[in-house]
């Protein structure tokens, strides 16, 4: 019993001391290192004029209105495609198929922002050669859920 409530004690000091260190002003847990950005995309903007970043978000913004549709009509198939599968191997297609769908969608908005890009003078977006390469490697037809090779 003792041991229980020594170690409530130890969780409530713990505890403690992350709520103080979270509220401190000017302290955060997550913060990258000073001057450098959170993130790529913040890093891309980095340097750029007000009219590159305006000119950037109205080509951005209009993709993401004009795919909507066909991101919908991605969903509505793959809910179709999940309803009407019956084995794991229908499921994994369903899948399969749905993930090359969504990267189609993604290089295209990809081959519009960096039109807009080199219209700018800007670097243009990577394509992410390296995920593909993974994949490759990856063994054909299992997935992560059905526990390690040979069970």
């Amino acid at each position: 019993m003792a041991f229980t409530t020594r170690w409530q004690q130890a969780q409530r000091v713990a505890c403690a001391a992350l709520t103080v260190a979270a509220l401190q002003p000017g302290l955060a847990l997550a913060d990258p290192e000073p001057g450098r950005p959170w993130s790529t995309q913040e890093q891309n903007l980095k340097g750029l004029t007000d009219s590159q970043e305006q000119q950037l978000f109205q080509t951005r913004r209009d993709w993401e209105l004009r795919s909507y549709d066909q991101r919908l009509a991605l969903l509505r198939a793959q809910r179709r495609c999940l309803e009407r599968a019956r084995t794991p191997e229908a499921f994994g297609r369903c899948q399969q198929n749905q993930r090359q769908a969504r990267r189609l969608l993604h290089a295209q908005g990809r081959q519009v922002i960096n039109a807009e890009r080199r219209r700018l003078g800007l670097p243009l977006r990577p394509d992410h050669q390296g995920w593909r390469r993974a994949e490759q490697h990856q063994q054909k037809g299992r997935s992560w859920w059905n526990g390690p090779r040979g069970s």
